[in-house]
């Protein structure tokens, strides 16, 4: 089998771990810890990781890329991903609860040890640049865009240069961007930012409610034009819209800048577009609230 085709079967085993995204519903568990041992091997030739490092390093993780109040630990994926029918994923013999789930107290007193089956392993050993290739897939299909260069430095994974723009990402319509910002007069729809240079917008992008890799499509009403910062905080769940379309910020931003972004933006109204059949829908502003907002919105 040539090097190409061995990078292909690879990246489609990868492709087909279950993720339990089903309506859209998001579940980083297994995304995230995958993540995390391949920074392993990359820096450190870590073929097995132990349950404690992954408790210490991935839990954090689910906490901030995860649904709000997620109550799912590193324990489910460590223990579920050997079962997974992608085939990628090895555990050491343990026991389980009638429900398949291992016992923490046993695992961390164990000390159980997992990690990548052989032939993952083998793969990545003669094409060490096929770690980079699983990891941008795993960030493309699993969270917005905004927020890949975070996780990797979360993780610890540093790509090789270029390879972040070297992955297909999936198919987006190329008018997206145009289409929001023109709809919202080129302007931050939270904060109003429009600075521009030589005529073009600076900093200033098409954020989706619902993103893309959890079926979000590219709408008009799915969408918002926001400033970078503003877009980053929208990925995080730090705001979100409520059914008024006003901005809700999360009880969880704190510090001298959360206390601004609180006073000057909660249950302030969104710049609107310049027609109403572009608002944001509905369905998608309430995805966000359910699966990204790290807070509740009262209606």
């Amino acid at each position: 089998m040539s090097r190409e085709s061995v990078h292909i079967y690879i990246l489609q085993r990868f492709a087909s771990v279950r993720v339990f995204a089903q309506n859209g519903k998001l579940a980083p568990h297994k995304p995230l810890l995958l993540l995390y041992a391949l920074s392993r091997l990359k820096n450190e030739k870590a073929v097995r990781i132990t349950f404690n490092e992954a408790e210490v390093a991935v839990n954090p993780l689910l906490q901030t890329y995860g649904p709000f109040n997620t109550k799912t630990t590193v324990a489910y994926p460590y223990n579920r991903l050997a079962n997974d029918k992608s085939k990628v994923w090895w555990v050491e013999d343990h026991k389980r609860d009638a429900s398949g789930n291992l016992y923490i107290t046993e695992a961390r007193d164990k000390h159980l040890q997992a990690g990548f089956l052989d032939d993952i392993l083998k793969a990545f050993e003669q094409s060490p640049k096929l770690i980079d290739l699983v990891a941008i897939n795993i960030l493309e299909r699993n969270f917005p865009p905004s927020l890949h260069a975070d996780i990797l430095e979360a993780v610890e994974l540093f790509l090789g240069q270029g390879e972040l723009e070297s992955i297909e990402r999936q198919k987006r319509d190329p008018k997206f961007r145009n289409i929001i910002l023109a709809a919202y007069y080129e302007q931050c729809a939270i904060c109003h930012y429009d600075l521009k240079m030589n005529g073009m917008s600076v900093a200033l992008e098409a954020a989706h409610i619902k993103m893309h890799a959890a079926g979000g499509p590219d709408m008009v009403t799915n969408g918002l034009a926001l400033c970078s910062t503003h877009h980053k905080l929208f990925d995080l769940g730090a705001v979100t819209l409520d059914g008024q379309l006003n901005i809700r910020v999360s009880e969880r931003v704190v510090g001298d800048w959360g206390r601004r972004l609180t006073d000057e933006f909660h249950g302030k109204p969104i710049a609107m577009p310049r027609q109403d059949s572009m608002s944001p829908e509905r369905e998608f502003t309430e995805w966000h609230n359910d699966q990204i907002f790290k807070g509740v919105v009262a209606e």
